[in-house]
């Protein structure tokens, strides 16, 4: 059985009631007359104009010129806010709707997240019931938070399968893409350019395209050391229904822990 991971509670895991991924919005948004500088701050956004969407989570903004699409997202939950400090934020951009999310970049790539750069410490953290109580792993959770902004992970899905790899944000300046993040905020900021052609690992083309926003918590899989699940077969419970009780507690987890998406479909061409 899943524990309820009572020890991550010395990080300061947010407990916060999400709902599920909403539908589809379709947006459209206007062309900049002046496109704003990526520093993370939003004073030279036409405000009124770009917004897209306001919710308890964020106000998204989004503007666009000849060559780039800009995203500027505000965020005003402080549970989603430390989520994604923790869990990363994913940003995804496509012109397929069937492969909207096959690709995406993750910024901030988020604490959790940076432990995937070392497979065998990642599959400790998310299976080993005495990590968090070992203070050299929690000081190692928060040396991380320092590279959240400068580390960026790359999402890529290929059917079944989900691929992670990271790159130093500097990096993406070569394809165009720029990011940046508010400067001594309490809560995050995100401003960000992408390039609309193909030439950026988005490689969108056309006038339309599908963009997404995720915060996705790790799946943890610790198992209690108990006889519990023993009991319960003693007592008549067969094997589906403990199965089933363990994936609905780590679906709780995640969005306990901040478990969120989504999406909008933008559509540029004036119509």
């Amino acid at each position: 059985m899943i524990t309820h991971l009572r020890n991550i509670s010395v990080l300061t895991l947010i407990t916060i009631l999400l709902t599920g991924c909403s539908g589809t919005k379709t947006i459209s948004t206007p062309q900049a007359v002046q496109p704003p500088e990526i520093d993370g701050n939003i004073s030279d956004w036409d405000m009124q104009k770009s917004m897209i969407d306001r919710s308890d989570v964020a106000d998204y903004y989004a503007t666009y010129d000849e060559e780039f699409i800009y995203l500027y997202i505000d965020v005003k939950s402080p549970g989603h806010s430390q989520a994604m400090k923790q869990s990363g934020f994913i940003i995804y951009i496509n012109s397929s709707e069937e492969n909207r999310d096959q690709i995406g970049l993750a910024f901030p790539s988020g604490t959790f997240n940076l432990l995937r750069e070392n497979p065998a410490e990642y599959e400790a953290f998310t299976t080993d019931q005495e990590w968090f109580q070992e203070p050299q792993n929690r000081e190692r959770l928060e040396s991380l938070e320092s590279q959240i902004f400068d580390r960026v992970m790359i999402v890529e899905r290929m059917g079944p399968d989900t691929n992670y790899g990271f790159v130093d944000k500097e990096r993406l300046q070569i394809d165009g893409i720029e990011m940046s993040s508010g400067e001594n905020r309490r809560l995050i900021s995100i401003e960000m350019r992408v390039p609309l052609n193909s030439s950026s690992i988005y490689s969108l083309n056309g006038d339309q395209f599908w963009l997404g926003f995720e915060i996705d918590p790790p799946n943890f899989r610790i198992q209690n050391n108990d006889n519990t699940s023993s009991r319960r077969q003693q007592q008549g419970y067969g094997r589906g229904r403990a199965t089933q009780g363990s994936s609905m507690t780590r679906m709780n987890m995640r969005q306990r822990m901040g478990q969120y998406r989504q999406w909008y479909h933008v559509d540029l061409s004036g119509e």
